[in-house]
């Protein structure tokens, strides 16, 4: 079983080589149209920052505002490890290789070329002129970083991040697949691929309850809050809350939740007082 994620920039050939080793090694490919049919299934309050997220484009200063919740974190680590966990698939974009990261395994691979190099790319693929290239470039690839920095809170440059960083300046799509490929064939595999998984699921589901009771909440009460599940419905919820009411509401949240069985309620109230 493999897991790949692949980040990228304007113009590196990242798309085809992603296509590329997706194809030969017999992979699903998660890219948009994949990501799409989960946005589609998002709730409703959520389908502006579904749409955001699909496409990577944004988010402006006024979008900033909006992100910064951490429900909106929540949801979209949901979904990445909701599609990680089907195993043997190429991940692409949207912050894949954050949400991962530490997660044993996942080969995480970054794909990237010389700006100018890049230039050239997109006017070729495009028609555009020099300057709409630039713009292009320049554009793009701001949106995804500020995308990846308002939901996730960390650079998508950070090399630490990646198990290969590749420069398709000297490598054709074809060639760059093939060293990639190699690198994949030569990582290390989880020692228990079936366990892997299924923690990936309770993973998708214990963020998918977190965005919960993060929205039904509020994200300045229940920033602190964590989940976690485990298969059978036991869910544990940790951190620190400011009101004793909303340590019960959200153990009522949990319990309502589809598919869990018990809850284990460890929430600490550190209520605050005044005027002492």
């Amino acid at each position: 079983m493999r897991i790949v994620t692949i980040s990228r920039l304007v113009g590196s050939y990242a798309d085809v080589i992603a296509a590329t080793i997706a194809r030969r090694m017999e992979l699903e490919l998660v890219g948009r149209d994949q990501v799409h049919e989960l946005a589609q299934s998002c709730d409703p309050e959520y389908s502006r920052a579904c749409d955001l997220y699909e496409t990577e484009h944004g988010p402006g200063f006024f979008e900033r505002i909006f992100f910064d919740r951490p429900s909106y974190t929540s949801l979209f680590e949901a979904l990445t490890y909701e599609k990680a966990s089907s195993g043997n698939v190429v991940l692409v974009g949207r912050g894949s290789q954050v949400v991962l990261r530490g997660v044993p395994g996942i080969f995480k691979c970054r794909i990237v070329a010389p700006f100018d190099l890049r230039v050239e790319r997109i006017m070729g693929r495009y028609n555009f002129t020099k300057h709409e290239a630039q713009d292009f470039i320049v554009r793009y690839d701001h949106e995804r970083e500020n995308l990846i920095r308002s939901i996730f809170r960390s650079d998508p440059n950070e090399w630490s991040l990646y198990d290969l960083i590749i420069n398709t300046e000297n490598y054709g799509s074809s060639e760059a697949s093939d060293v990639i490929m190699e690198a994949i064939d030569k990582m290390q595999k989880a020692e228990d691929e079936a366990a892997l998984c299924e923690n990936l699921k309770n993973m998708s589901v214990a963020k998918k309850i977190e965005a919960l009771i993060r929205r039904k909440l509020s994200s300045s009460i229940a920033r602190n809050v964590e989940i976690n599940y485990q298969t059978g419905g036991l869910v544990t919820i940790t951190g620190r809350i400011s009101e004793r009411r909303d340590k019960e509401k959200a153990e009522k949240l949990i319990k309502e939740y589809p598919g869990v069985t018990s809850v284990k309620n460890e929430l600490k109230v550190t209520e605050l007082t005044f005027g002492l």
